[in-house]
Formats: structure tokens, sequence, C-alpha cells
């Protein structure tokens, strides 16, 4: 009985002392922990602008994709970035491969496993690509630039459509329309050049919105937020003196004016991103 007594004490004290160190647990650091929840993830694919190319420097980390996935994270903590993207890819090899090395073949056969792999735990894919098939044209090879844009009307809604038969529904699918690096000879003398290169720049951009509905994306509205049709306002820009604001933000988001390089800069990027937030959210 004695014996009896004493484990029965001792139980007891061990009982206390697991109730006490579970109460300081809970007061110094929450709720008991729990196993993590399955990672989910943005998918980033396309072509340079996927995978933040600035001028002189390559592929950074203040791409459009950087900041958006900032900004998602932010509102879903645990958020993932998977960036696919491949410089100088248009839609012909994004589906066939030859630029960028996958293990795939191709980076739309990654994406296409990738997406079949985490299934359900995607929570957003964007897609920036075709610009390189109408590259040539912008160097007068016109012959060169209709076959890119024959390949963009075929190939784009494949890419789209894929992409989202993959997905399924859980994804938030969105692409973009471009901005105009052709508005930047206007700062160079040519003022009649950078006015028709718009109506070339609407063309290409009611191709991107026309595949992306057909496949179930949204369309985030870079064009507009370079204010491509925006001649009209004009905006002080040193060094260049007083231009259109469409001109201005070429000038100031991209290095095409400076350096002839059309890519985006780090603030042409986070405006970028600030399209694809409004669209996505």
């Amino acid at each position: 009985m004695r014996e009896y007594d004493s484990l029965r004490r001792r139980t007891k004290a061990l009982v206390t002392a697991a109730l006490v160190a579970m109460v300081a647990s809970w007061c110094l650091g929450g709720a008991p922990a729990r196993a993590d929840a399955p990672a989910t993830y943005y998918l980033a694919l396309g072509d340079s602008g996927a995978v933040g190319v600035q001028a002189g420097r390559g592929p950074t980390d203040e791409g459009y994709t950087d900041d958006l996935h900032a900004a998602l994270k932010a509102r879903r903590p645990g958020l993932r970035l998977v960036k696919l993207g491949c410089p100088g890819e248009t839609t012909t090899t994004m589906l066939k491969g030859g630029i960028c090395s996958y293990a795939a073949g191709s980076q739309m056969n990654a994406a296409l496993d990738f997406l079949k792999r985490h299934r359900g735990r995607v929570r957003y894919v964007t897609l920036s690509i075709g610009v390189n098939n109408v590259g040539c044209m912008l160097d007068g090879d016109l012959a060169c630039g209709l076959k890119g844009v024959g390949g963009l009307v075929t190939e784009l809604p494949q890419i789209t459509a894929g992409l989202r038969a993959a997905g399924g529904g859980t994804p938030v699918y969105a692409s973009m329309t471009y901005y105009d690096p052709g508005l930047a000879s206007w700062v160079k003398g040519d003022r009649a050049t950078a006015i028709a290169s718009v109506p070339m720049l609407d063309a290409f951009n009611g191709v991107q919105r026309a595949a992306a509905l057909a496949g179930g994306f949204k369309v985030a509205d870079v064009a507009t937020a370079f204010a491509a049709h925006a001649f009209s306002t004009e905006v002080a820009l040193p060094p260049y003196g007083t231009v259109p604001l469409n001109v201005a933000r070429i000038c100031a988001w991209t290095s095409q004016c400076a350096r002839g390089d059309g890519h985006a800069n780090a603030t042409g990027y986070r405006h970028i991103a600030a399209a694809f937030l409004t669209t996505l959210t």
C-alpha cells in the first residue's frame, strides 16, 4: 500500500509538471507546435522579363516576378516563387526547347510537369512570352517579323490552354500586354517611327489578349501602366526636355532610350508587378 501511495504521488507530480510546462509553452509561444502546412507556389513563366533581366546585369532578383511574389507572400505567408523563364524565349522555343536547358526538354514541358506534380498547391501562374517572336521586326526584317506573328497566333493559345489544363482550377492565371520600346525613337529625333510603333503594339497586344482569354487567363494591362497612347500629355524628362508621357515612361522605366535595351529597369518592373497584382487580386 505504501508503494502504491508513493507511485501515485510521483505520477501526480509528473502530470502536474507536464501541465505547468504546457501552460508555460502556451503563454510564451502560443498554441502547441503543429506540422508545417504544405508549401504553396507562384509559378513564373516566359522570357527575360520573367527572370528580371536588366540591361548590363542579366537575370536579377529585381524583376516583376520578384516584386509580385513579395506582395503576394504578404497575403499568403509561405508562398514560394518558382522561376522557369528563359531569356530570349519565343513561343516556339517555349514549346519545343532550344535556348535554355530543361530536364523535361522545354520550358513548357517543365511547367506542365511542375503543375501536375503540385496540382492543388500552385496558387498563381504568370506568363510573359511572345515579344521575341517579333523582335526582328524592330530591326527592319519584315519577313521575319511576319513569320513570328504567325507563330504567335498559333502557339500562344496552345501555351495558355495547355497550362490551364495541367494546373486545373486552383491557380489564378495571368499574362500581360506589353509596353512599347519603339517610342524611344522620339528622343532620337524620329517622331514618325515612334508614332507608328503604337498601332503595331496594339495589334501585338490584341493577340496577347485573345490568347489569354481563350486559355482562361487574366490580362495585366502593362501597356496602360506605361501610358502607351499618351502622346497628348507632356512632361519634363532630363536630359531630353519636354516629351510625351508615353515616351517619358519608356525612357524612365526601361533602358531603351539610354542604352538601346528594351528591358525594364527596377522601376519599370515594379510597375509591371503592380499591374499583375491588380489583376491577380
